[in-house]
């Protein structure tokens, strides 16, 4: 086992000990996103027009001034890691700071990649050695959210905890989707339940922030590895082991939190985006991200509306060219929306093209989807039928939908599709999954 603090004369790659490193866990391979993952990591996902879902967490990070961040990548690495380079948009490349990609290297088979979230991290402590931290933040590259960590850090350090995690109060409907804590009135987390069906103890829910004793860390990683039985996971093996051995404490959060690990929670955070009510004000949260994300064809142009075009309550971004109606949706730059087109409660990533007279409602379309003229996509009435969770439909990666398609609400239809092996329309759900997808039916839940 190695030493977390003590000196080792070829690793202080800054010339001096930290107090804190970060560790970003984002390898998964997000299959809950469905077709908005399967040609990149679920954190180098676009969100919010230009941004991408892993600048929350890094902006974070860098907000908080923690000098040090690994990432650990694994499914689909390359977008991501072309995304972050070595960190310069987050000031990750200034004197004293670092930004590193660590991707599997134990061996060179699938067996030897990460085994779970606490393997990742296991596999990486020798680059956290190199700094001798007294504290490891454990982070993830999928949760939208704006947090300064140097509360936490100081609740921890007050509290004398081993681990202290991020909570917050969610409705007990709710709690089966959450690890659920249970703190006694100091906030010492007493006891433990992983997404439980039914008589959940409290209300708490874990959110996956995690600010742990460097030492004891290391040990509990390294006694984890050892135990066969072990799904080397942070939510359900580390955290909950440590609780009946270490003092572990709640730091309790109120300000928005979103884990938007599947394409319906994905689109529902849009959906907040453009809600003032919601919490989450990225205008104000000075989240940071590459100028790549900027950089795609024409995109730097000025957003153009032409005559006829109109824009409500909406995000657009540059490069944009509106002809028809976009309402309550997010665009990402690039996109055009042709004449006579009506485009509601919906997300296009970079560069669709939606044609003369198309209809899309409450759709998500990765990016360079065509629409031919007059195609019909998703429900008009999903938003009034299903308010608390409308049937989302989507749309993958350079799909090219022919002229006067139709593609029913739910349907998830794959990346790269052609219009020669899309059947007669309308695309139904159980049509979609003779394509190779599964679909959603009427009130799917809101995750």
């Amino acid at each position: 086992m190695m030493a977390m603090r003590q000196k080792s004369s070829d690793s202080d790659e800054l010339g001096r000990p930290v107090r804190s490193v970060a560790m970003i866990l984002a390898g998964g391979e997000g299959t809950r996103l469905s077709v908005l993952s399967g040609k990149r990591a679920k954190p180098a996902v676009p969100f919010g027009g230009i941004y991408r879902i892993i600048d929350f967490t890094l902006s974070n990070v860098m907000h908080s001034q923690i000098p040090v961040v690994g990432i650990c990548t694994q499914y689909k690495p390359y977008s991501l890691m072309d995304h972050i380079s070595i960190g310069e948009a987050w000031g990750f490349t200034r004197r004293g700071q670092m930004a590193k990609i660590l991707p599997p290297y134990k061996g060179e088979v699938d067996s030897d990649w990460y085994a779970g979230t606490a393997d990742a991290v296991h596999q990486n402590l020798g680059f956290i050695a190199r700094y001798h931290p007294d504290l490891v933040l454990i982070l993830y590259g999928d949760h939208v959210y704006r947090m300064d960590y140097r509360p936490m850090i100081a609740f921890h350090a007050e509290h004398k905890a081993s681990v202290t995690v991020a909570c917050q109060e969610v409705p007990f409907e709710e709690t089966s989707r959450f690890g659920i804590v249970e703190t006694d009135k100091e906030s010492r987390i007493i006891g433990f339940q992983e997404k439980p069906k039914e008589r959940p103890r409290s209300n708490l829910a874990n959110l996956g922030i995690y600010v742990f004793d460097a030492e004891a860390l290391e040990q509990q990683l390294c006694s984890d590895a050892r135990d066969p039985h072990s799904t080397h996971d942070f939510g359900r093996d580390i955290f909950p082991t440590m609780i009946h051995s270490h003092p572990c404490y709640a730091h309790r959060f109120s300000g928005y939190w979103r884990d938007v690990g599947t394409y319906q929670s994905y689109w529902q955070a849009h959906m907040d985006l453009l809600d003032p009510h919601s919490g989450l004000e990225i205008d104000r949260w000075a989240v940071c991200t590459a100028p790549k994300s900027l950089m795609s064809g024409h995109s730097l142009a000025p957003a153009l509306v032409r005559h006829g075009g109109h824009i409500e309550h909406s995000i657009v971004s540059s490069g944009c060219r509106i002809e028809g109606t976009v309402r309550h949706s997010v665009l990402s730059p690039g996109v055009h929306v042709g004449a006579g087109a009506v485009v509601q409660d919906s997300i296009l990533l970079h560069r669709v093209r939606v044609g003369r007279n198309c209809k899309v409602f409450c759709t998500i379309a990765d990016k360079q989807t065509v629409m031919g003229d007059e195609c019909v996509v998703g429900e008009p009435r999903a938003m009034e039928q299903h308010p608390e969770s409308p049937v989302v439909t989507l749309i993958g990666k350079q799909v090219n939908l022919p002229a006067r398609y139709v593609v029913a609400a739910g349907c998830i239809v794959p990346s790269g599709i052609e219009p020669a092996s899309l059947p007669p329309p309308p695309l139904q759900p159980e049509m979609a999954r003779e394509i190779g997808v599964a679909a959603v039916g009427p009130g799917a839940a809101r995750q």
